[in-house]
């Protein structure tokens, strides 16, 4: 045997000993992981609905499909699957001849009322795709013209799919279409939309849009079988209030008020010659509530949401039947309000033993290790942590109440972000052994230990594609093993991050053109403050005017070493003064033109100084096509 027979048959033998060891590891990962796979421990999980399905709203349209991806398998927790069963697609009529609720389509669960000679819809959903599709269904039931679509809060599952439905914009300036929302929607859309519509953008699609569905991906949307990219559309609302509205729209009565939910804008309706209410996302599915998003959000009052499920408590008490925003309707006085109550309760529960033991000091990790729900609501179907989940839940409150510091100055004291990286891989004995006692970790079913020591290395070295592979290799091992699907989501999604896989083109925007372009002149002027470059304006003193002729606004920006401040009127001393449309306006914020290109082709004249302009727009970031990396940091 030669030198080179010996080499390679040593070569075979390496590879066929790491293949058997790694198939071993597999094996022994999924032995001691508590996911069981088969379609028993999923039958487990299914029956705790079966007490309650008379209770569902009867079934009037069965699609025969599910979007979400029901199989059992050993990469998904049983109780995902079992949940995954219950996303059916089809329409329920929770009201006989009256109310129709669009269930499984995705993520949304879209309402129609029919009224005399209209109907009403409410929420048209995540994209105008998607708003076709449920109104091709809703028109085998009525052929009725739209009168009103209802935005239950500006979230983007719920009103960007309103052209998806027929709904035009001479519909709505011509009044034959009104469209209902919170007074404060469009205030809270131009936050997402505009001021943090980057960042919103790719935490909510590393969960979501940017998983493929499958075993190894999305299962379910928790709200909803599938949140997907498409076409969006908004159209602004006609009539907002404050606190209730009481109002009719073809034949059909109705009470909109305000009940805190999931967002500040939340929205409820009753109907009361219907005797049915609809309770948007105060209600927020049939899971435990987000009392915070892990995709990010400002706080969510726990306090105000609960005050906002007694609001509907008010109603329920009144209602035979009931419908949400991401839910099967349900029917029956008795059903609908204990369901409430018990939501309302779990939201108190949770809030109030946080603050029991922060006042003891706890710290955030510390309440998410002590708190769980009592076993009256935790066992209540309606009420599994599919979507929020009481560990992060009681991270919220502490932070809402007190903040980010957790007052051990450690905290104060600690070394910069990637200094303290380094000085962790040195203490561990380098970096080769950080990735052994990984190793050992991934072994032991130690996932989020793993995860954490990988970050170290990572940190100090972006490039570092073996300790990248290995954290992908223990967050995907760990996403398999949970039952919350954000927590999936975001692992699953992290890994393909880790290991350069992700389809950054399947990102859902919340800065698509077409909310951009709905968003009023004065909300994009504001909202470029924050994309100001302060090292390119760090000297600058410059104020720019800015006429808008078609929508009639003027404002202005005064750039002063580095800080752009915004007044919603043209100061008597400018630099120059922009002159042009809207519409012009979104283009170039766009990227679809540039400045000058609408000065030479006349879509923007300049009063004063047009080196003034040109300059005041080069301060600011332009759009950027490189990803946001969330894990790789």
């Amino acid at each position: 045997m030669t030198r080179q027979d010996i080499s390679m048959q040593r070569s075979l033998s390496q590879v066929l000993m790491r293949s058997v060891a790694g198939l071993a590891l597999a094996c022994a990962a999924v032995l001691a992981s508590p996911v069981l796979a088969d379609e028993a421990e999923v039958a487990k999980f299914e029956a705790k609905y079966d007490g309650y399905k008379t209770n569902l709203a009867p079934l009037v349209l069965d699609r025969g499909d599910n979007l979400a991806y029901t199989q059992a398998g050993p990469t998904i927790h049983p109780e995902q699957t079992a949940f995954a069963r219950q996303m059916g697609r089809g329409i329920y009529m929770p009201v006989k001849d009256k109310v129709y609720v669009a269930v499984g389509y995705g993520i949304t669960s879209t309402t129609m009322v029919v009224g005399d000679d209209g109907v009403i819809i409410i929420d048209s959903g995540e994209n105008d795709t998607f708003a076709k599709e449920v109104m091709a269904d809703f028109r085998t039931i009525t052929d009725k013209p739209i009168k009103a679509v209802i935005y239950t809060h500006r979230h983007p599952d719920h009103p960007f799919g309103t052209k998806g439905l027929g709904v035009t914009e001479e519909d709505v300036e011509s009044g034959k279409v009104r469209i209902f929302a919170h007074d404060t929607f469009e205030e809270f859309l131009i936050n997402d939309a505009s001021v943090v519509g980057p960042i919103l953008s790719i935490r909510t699609a590393l969960a979501s849009t940017l998983l493929p569905i499958g075993p190894e991906g999305r299962v379910h949307q928790a709200l909803g079988p599938t949140f997907d990219v498409g076409p969006v559309s908004l159209l602004q609302p006609t009539d907002t209030f404050s606190d209730e509205l009481e109002t009719e729209v073809a034949g059909v009565k109705m009470v909109l008020f305000h009940a805190y939910g999931d967002a500040e804008d939340e929205i409820g309706i009753y109907f009361p010659d219907l005797k049915h209410l609809h309770g948007s996302e105060t209600i927020q599915g049939e899971s435990f509530p987000n009392m915070y998003t892990l995709r990010g959000t400002k706080f969510r009052d726990p306090v105000e949401w609960y005050k906002g499920v007694d609001n509907l408590l008010k109603y329920a008490d009144l209602s035979d039947s009931y419908s949400g925003s991401h839910m099967r309707p349900w029917v029956g006085n008795d059903f609908v309000v204990e369901r409430i109550t018990n939501y309302r309760d779990a939201i108190q529960y949770v809030h109030d033993q946080s603050v029991r033991l922060m006042n003891k000091g706890y710290t955030r990790e510390e309440l998410a290790d002590a708190i769980e729900l009592p076993s009256h609501l935790k066992d209540d179907p309606w009420l599994g942590e599919y979507y929020g989940t009481v560990a992060h839940s009681v991270r919220n409150v502490y932070g809402g109440y007190l903040g980010w510091y957790q007052a051990d100055p450690t905290e104060l004291a600690t070394p910069g972000f990637v200094e303290k990286a380094k000085l962790y891989v040195d203490s561990m004995g380098g970096r080769d052994a950080i990735l052994e006692r990984a190793r050992t970790a991934i072994d032991n079913g130690e996932f989020g230990w793993a995860m954490e020591i990988l970050t170290h290395p990572i940190r100090i070295d972006h490039d570092d594609m073996e300790a990248r592979a290995l954290k992908a290799e223990a967050m995907r091992k760990w996403a398999y093993q949970q039952p919350n699907i954000y927590w999936r989501g975001l692992a699953l999604g992290g890994a393909l991050e880790l290991e350069d896989k992700l389809d950054y083109t399947q990102v859902w925007n919340f800065a698509a053109p077409d909310i951009i372009k709905a968003l009023p002149a004065s909300a994009v002027i504001e909202s470029m403050r924050v994309n100001l470059d302060p090292k390119k304006a760090a000297d600058a003193d410059l104020t720019v005017g800015f006429k808008f002729t078609d929508v009639g606004e003027e404002d202005a920006l005064h750039i002063r070493r580095g800080v752009a401040i915004y007044s919603d009127t043209i100061p008597a001393e400018t630099d120059a003064t922009f002159v042009s449309t809207k519409a012009v306006l979104d283009k170039i914020l766009l990227g679809e033109t540039t400045l000058p290109q609408a000065l030479d082709d006349g879509e923007v004249t300049v009063e004063g100084d047009p080196a003034a302009v040109e300059a005041f727009f080069g301060y600011f970031d332009p759009p950027s096509e490189d990803p946001i990396k969330l894990v790789v940091r």
